[in-house]
């Protein structure tokens, strides 16, 4: 009985953890043409329970160009909405700029910070799809989300 119990368990565990990959997939897909990296999943929990899952892909373009993938839904993605930046297109602080476009019909935040390069925030149904990439360039992040999103199930 303890044996059979343990096998259960464990097909059950090995069940669950292919969803999410394949959940994943759907979520963060493969580009044909495009180096695509693994993708990793983590539950996002809190003592009230389940509050969504991250997902986290890294890819490099046809042209070369990396960046990082991440895609947040469930409760943790809920309310997030790009704010209208006040400073639109302007310096933030040392250099930092925030910018409002619209990637694929969605709007959206690009942020360029010195240090780190652009990042790219939007909305899309239930998540938050976030790039971010220390050597693209403005266009090859925006890019790189259309292109994303198009491939998005």
């Amino acid at each position: 009985m303890f044996k059979r119990t343990i096998l259960f368990l464990t097909a059950a565990v090995l069940l669950v953890a292919s969803a999410a990959v394949a959940c994943g997939g759907q979520k963060l897909p493969d580009i044909q043409g495009w180096e695509n990296g693994q993708i990793r999943t983590t539950e996002l929990g809190a003592i009230s329970g389940n509050k969504g899952t991250w997902y986290e892909r890294s890819y490099r373009t046809i042209a070369g160009v990396p960046f990082r993938a991440i895609w947040v839904d469930g409760a943790a993605a809920k309310g997030w909405q790009p704010n209208e930046m006040s400073n639109n297109g302007g310096e933030i602080w040392g250099g930092e700029t925030s910018t409002n476009v619209t990637v694929g019909g969605e709007k959206a935040v690009l942020e360029y910070r010195p240090v780190v390069g652009y990042s790219l925030v939007l909305v899309r149904g239930d998540g938050v799809l976030t790039l971010e990439s220390q050597v693209a360039t403005e266009k090859d992040l925006t890019d790189a989300a259309e292109t994303l999103l198009k491939n998005m199930k």
